[in-house]
């Protein structure tokens, strides 16, 4: 069966606005298919995607987490702020897919946290899946229990 990122998910792991998720479908660049109103991606749309743009989003992460350490974070807001950076070394891209997801579902559904978001780069030639955070403790912690119940699972 095949797995489908809807555009706001797919947003999401690429931390873009929606509407330029939906700019790079309508222009071609991404391919995805209409069911009913919404747009659903691929999962193998959305890996030739992000590997075309890896080398940038990768280098516009790097940007995100120094400008965090030098204080110049506005995305994130409140109180007390976190920024994790997780690495999970995994068998295959599947599985660091797997782990993409969960953070994905807690981005989706947890909105009593505050803003927040997430970044996600898979290295073929490490086998590691490097995921970002950012958000209050209390969020990131949520993500980084799920995380690590689902390896110990595995």
């Amino acid at each position: 069966m095949n797995e489908f990122f809807t555009v706001d998910q797919f947003a999401q792991v690429l931390h873009m606005h929606p509407r330029t998720v939906r700019r790079y479908i309508r222009e071609g660049q991404l391919r995805a298919t209409k069911v009913g109103r919404e747009w659903r991606i691929r999962k193998e749309d959305a890996d030739m995607f992000m590997g075309g743009n890896a080398k940038e989003l990768h280098d516009n992460a790097i940007d995100d987490v120094q400008s965090y350490i030098d204080g110049f974070n506005g995305q994130v807001t409140g109180k007390l702020q976190v920024c994790a950076v997780l690495d999970c070394h995994v068998d295959d891209k599947e599985e660091a897919f797997e782990i993409a997801k969960i953070v994905m579902r807690h981005m989706n559904e947890d909105h009593d946290y505050g803003p927040a978001k997430s970044q996600y780069f898979y290295d073929k030639d490490t086998k590691k899946g490097r995921y970002i955070l950012w958000g209050n403790p209390t969020f990131i912690g949520r993500i980084l229990s799920s995380v690590g119940e689902f390896t110990n699972q595995s």
